[in-house]
């Protein structure tokens, strides 16, 4: 791979650039200020990036901050072919993320205070960490050339994206670098990787409708295609494994809500368990068409169930919370499973858990080129990932968070498997909620929003019943 394949502007004209209607960080006053007194101090020592079409995909609080500070030009990196807008985003995300690098990487460079290519030849990577994060850039440099860039002390010590310049090494191109004095690196290393804006989401709500959910849906308890594999199964919920069937008996009642492919209850079902699931968007067999049919019979099902013996013993809920879209719908469907349990029953509960995640991404494993593991949480702790052609979010919890979440629907919440990568909790104990809430969360919960700005509407017996037996459980508790 050769410089030649994107271009470099050291000076384009702030006045032609075009903002992308999206921006996955939004910054805050104070840190505003913070970057117009580093851009002041150290002038851009990281070029913005322009798509082909001028679109700019990633600096855009940095433009902001320099026409703040009366600057009329930046230093630009042009990619060679305009590229999708998951790619745009991708591009954004790594490039506000490259700052923070843990290998050491040594290299030959320039003058100091002027651009240079820095050949790949004299890349020496002595220490190579992150490697998720290696990778991810690599795919992006691999399909649109190298768009990165670094800053290098005159000591011949790259001190900013050092992950970049170890990816240059492996896949052989030259660097676009700003050279240092070393007696300035570490002010300016400071002033960067200093916290410059929360991601935010917001931007691409429409490109994430809450029924591209569907796309995470895991199969479970099938089997391998592989003749060596063929007594293996994959994909076993830890919930379902660990917190119900070790005591689980053909008497209990059991309702597994945002069942995804239903494969636990369908499994279950079969050795003659009353085990029920409700997937709101359950799709048809090898399809992403989403079946009405099915979800409607589903809700007949346990309609009559509730109607004929009541609340549920059992009520699982894995893999849900953390495919919730918004805090109101992670908010609906902790009310509606406060409702399906049972005075003395149970909610089993399963969920990323934030600090696995966090500590896989900071070890060196590697990841699929389908399948990243990094991380870019907003405040609320979701990410946003392009799997499978389309957007979903991916909401995590830590322990403590999940405890003081479900502590607001059951009082007794008991959590275990803290350290893995789905945290558990077995919840009893359901509290009261308000009329308003239940009937609020009943309609959304099982009369979701489909494409087209669809909705079935076969939800209001169900609702009713489950209302009033709600009721019934709720003077209970509260004599």
């Amino acid at each position: 791979m050769k410089s030649l394949d994107v271009r470099f502007d050291p000076a384009y004209p702030l006045a032609k650039l075009r903002p992308a209607d999206y921006n996955p960080r939004r910054l805050s006053e104070d840190a505003f200020v913070r970057l117009q007194a580093s851009l002041t101090r150290h002038g851009v020592v990281k070029p913005v990036i322009l798509n082909a079409d001028g679109t700019l995909v990633a600096g855009h609080q940095r433009t902001k901050g320099l026409k703040a500070i009366g600057e009329t030009t930046t230093p630009a990196v042009i990619l060679p072919q305009k590229v999708r807008l998951q790619d745009e985003i991708k591009f954004n995300l790594l490039h506000n993320r490259v700052e923070t690098e843990s290998s050491v990487v040594y290299a030959e460079p320039g003058p100091i205070g002027r651009w240079c290519w820095i050949p790949w030849q004299t890349i020496q990577v002595e220490e190579s960490k992150n490697l998720p994060f290696q990778q991810a850039i690599g795919f992006m440099t691999a399909a649109h050339g190298p768009w990165g860039s670094v800053v290098i002390d005159d000591q011949g010590r790259i001190v900013l994206n050092a992950e970049y310049a170890a990816v240059a090494k492996t896949q052989r191109f030259d660097v676009l670098a700003w050279t240092v004095a070393s007696f300035d690196a570490g002010q300016l290393v400071e002033d960067l990787t200093g916290e410059y804006g929360v991601y935010d989401w917001s931007g691409l709500e429409d490109q994430a409708p809450v029924w591209n959910q569907h796309i995470v849906q895991p199969n479970r308890l099938r089997e391998h295609s592989s003749k060596a594999k063929a007594d293996k199964v994959r994909y076993k919920s830890e919930v379902w494994e660990r917190l119900v069937l070790p005591w689980l008996t053909t008497s209990h009642r059991v309702v597994d809500f945002g069942a995804g492919h239903g494969d636990y209850a369908r499994h279950l079902r079969a050795k003659g368990y009353r085990v029920q699931d409700y997937e709101p968007y359950r799709t048809l067999k090898g399809k992403y068409s989403i079946d009405i049919r099915t979800i409607v019979g589903q809700l007949r099902g346990i309609e009559r169930e509730l109607r004929e013996n009541g609340l549920y013993e059992v009520v699982v809920l894995d893999s849900v919370i953390n495919a919730t879209t918004s805090l109101n719908y992670q908010h609906w469907v902790l009310v509606t499973v406060n409702a399906l349990c049972a005075a003395d029953g149970q909610v089993c509960v399963g969920t990323r858990n934030l600090e696995r995640e966090v500590a896989y991404e900071n070890s060196e494993h590697s990841i699929s080129r389908d399948s990243t593991r990094l991380a870019f949480l907003d405040e609320h702790n979701v990410d946003m990932r392009f799997v499978r052609g389309k957007w979903q979010r991916i909401r995590y919890h830590t322990p403590e968070s999940l405890r003081g979440l479900l502590s607001r629907y059951f009082e007794d919440v008991q959590l275990s498997d803290t350290t893995r990568a789905t945290v558990k909790a077995v919840c009893r104990k359901p509290r009261p909620l308000p009329t308003g809430e239940y009937e609020r969360a009943f309609s959304e919960e099982f009369n979701m929003p489909y494409p087209n700005n669809y909705r079935h509407n076969k939800h209001r017996e169900i609702s009713s019943i489950l209302l009033e037996l709600t009721r019934e459980r709720n003077s209970t508790l509260k004599g």
